[in-house]
């Protein structure tokens, strides 16, 4: 029996493409909010690590759950760099449930590690 070594290649490459883009998504680990999963991520903002900005992608599903999506990004981000989890949010939570601030497509919040 002959292998055929370039379709072999072709074949493992294909699947470890798919493995990859598969594991950019969001993962079955990943919390709900509002029965949903949001891919999002918080950055610091300027120099000073303790400011952040959150975005959460393709919020426009659901803005109210994306919201809570976004404190959960603040507060992982917090606690990974700064040790803490209490936050001074650049709009206040309540405002930002009753009416997100949109950026196209995505939900952006920033705020401030307190430590």
């Amino acid at each position: 029996m002959e292998l055929n070594t370039p379709k072999l290649c072709r074949t493992g490459a294909m699947l470890a493409l798919a493995a990859l883009l598969a594991a950019c998504g969001a993962s079955k680990d990943d919390p709900e909010f509002g029965g949903l999963k949001f891919r999002g991520s918080a950055k610091a903002v300027g120099d000073d690590r303790a400011n952040f900005a959150a975005t959460i992608s393709n919020a426009v599903r659901a803005p109210s759950a994306a919201v809570d999506a976004g404190f959960y990004e603040g507060t992982k981000y917090c606690i990974n760099y700064l040790g803490t989890s209490d936050i001074a949010w650049a709009v206040d939570p309540e405002a930002m449930r009753a009416q997100p601030r949109m950026s196209g497509k995505d939900l952006v919040m920033r705020g401030r590690c307190v430590e």
